[in-house]
């Protein structure tokens, strides 16, 4: 009778002590299943690192590339010789070209039209070459090395400098000239470009010439404002 009441009361226990494991099993299935989901969503949230693309070099920027551009300015003249006895400014004209040899640099070719009045309160002359009813016109020729600076900007300031050759004309207004103080000359200078688009671009200069000819020093000065344009490369 003992015998028989001690086993029902294992089975009775063991009964009531079964739907506990399963919840305690339950559970802890439950927290490894959250925290495999927690773990995988952790990794959706932080993908691998991908390396940053270089900004493609814009085309007024390539080695190779040519561009042109035109001018128009005011120019004075100045220095101890014939030129700056007779004329004093006046307005002219130029055309440039670049071959860029760098992002910063670029070997440029000028060609310059220049014409200068005469000077006020010279006294009058009669003689065959009076300059009063005359008018200076300087034609020039020079290579130029152009450095730029903050070249990845809209707005790039630079400076220039080199070697031309200048034809200075006295043009009368019997239509006769007279060639006067040919000669080299070297030229340095400051600007900025301004660009509107990526290959057109505002662009202003400031120049100054040291000209000698027939024995004579020409100082010449020359602000100028135009259009620069890189067409491709």
């Amino acid at each position: 009778m003992n015998v028989r009441v001690v086993g029902m009361a294992m089975v009775c226990a063991a009964a009531l002590g079964a739907p506990s494991l399963a919840r305690a099993e339950s559970l802890a299935l439950r927290s490894e299943g959250a925290s495999a989901y927690s773990g995988a969503t952790m990794m959706r949230r932080q993908p691998a690192p991908v390396p940053t693309r270089t900004k493609p070099t814009l085309r007024r920027q390539r080695k190779g590339t040519l561009s042109l551009g035109a001018q128009v300015g005011y120019g004075f003249v100045r220095g101890s010789s014939e030129l700056n006895d007779h004329f004093d400014s006046g307005l002219g004209y130029g055309f440039r070209f670049r071959y860029m040899l760098s992002p910063r640099a670029a070997l440029g070719f000028s060609f310059e039209h220049q014409k200068y009045g005469p000077r006020a309160g010279l006294p009058i002359d009669t003689g065959p070459f009076a300059a009063k009813d005359s008018q200076l016109v300087v034609t020039t020729v020079a290579t130029e090395i152009h450095v730029f600076f903050h070249r990845e900007r809209d707005l790039t300031p630079y400076v220039l400098g080199g070697f031309g050759f200048a034809s200075p004309n006295v043009i009368y207004e019997t239509k006769e000239s007279r060639r006067v103080d040919e000669g080299p000359f070297a030229v340095v200078g400051v600007g900025f470009e301004r660009f509107v688009r990526p290959r057109v671009s505002l662009d202003f200069t400031l120049r100054g010439f040291a000209e000698v000819g027939n024995s004579e020093l020409s100082l010449l000065s020359q602000l100028t404002a135009g259009v620069h344009v890189y067409p491709g490369d």
